[in-house]
């Protein structure tokens, strides 16, 4: 947690404060150890000059996490997609991923290959103004449902993190929340709810991790 975050439009946690009660900014969670986290590998542009343009030299926004009313971490997936946003905190605020129209959702799942796709952040009004945080986790939700259909008949080299039936499915994924990893691009935070998939060392962070 952080008392003055790095940019300017970054979310406020609604449930922190620290104690002057100022609210506080939230860099990461310590995941439950009831849920695995899924390990993924943060994404990083394939060049070097990329990487100085779209990540070094890029001012990265703070993670976004969805949380609910109550303080729970996460939505189920399954709810998400469809908009089933009402456990939501501040699901009506301008979702804090910048001041872009489109911006391309990345996936690292271990045991495939790389996923990505590219989502409108800007509504269909005629101001074309940032779309809300519900509408931010809809649209991701979206895109991670799309992944598990293509996974289910993919090859994985990975069997411990299969998707489809006898493994993973839609039904265990908790939207945990967002990290961006370049300027025009953010990744899902996300959690098996229920499943245990094999060994697995122990994740202490949502973050992903560079390769």
């Amino acid at each position: 947690m952080v008392e003055t975050p790095s940019v300017p439009d970054s979310q406020i946690d609604t449930f922190l404060n620290d104690n002057f009660n100022h609210p506080l900014w939230i860099l990461d969670f310590i995941p439950s150890p009831a849920c695995l986290v899924v390990p993924q590998k943060m994404w990083t542009p394939p060049n070097q000059s990329d990487w100085r343009r779209y990540v070094e030299q890029a001012v990265l926004r703070m993670p976004v996490f969805f949380v609910q009313h109550n303080g729970a971490i996460g939505l189920p997936l399954t709810r998400a997609v469809i908009g089933d946003t009402a456990a939501l905190s501040c699901a009506e605020r301008a979702a804090p991923v910048g001041n872009g129209h489109s911006t391309q959702i990345r996936i690292a799942w271990p045991g495939y290959e790389s996923w990505e796709r590219q989502i409108q952040i800007r509504d269909q009004t005629r101001d074309r103004n940032m779309i809300t945080l519900e509408r931010f986790a809809k649209l991701v939700a979206s895109v991670v449902d799309r992944f598990l259909t293509h996974a289910a008949n993919a090859h994985t080299y990975n069997p411990n993190w299969r998707v489809g039936p006898g493994g993973i499915t839609r039904n265990d994924v908790v939207l945990v929340g967002t990290v961006q990893v370049s300027a025009g691009g953010w990744m899902p935070i996300l959690q098996v709810s229920s499943l245990s998939p094999g060994p697995a060392a122990p994740v202490h962070s949502f973050i992903p991790v560079h390769a």
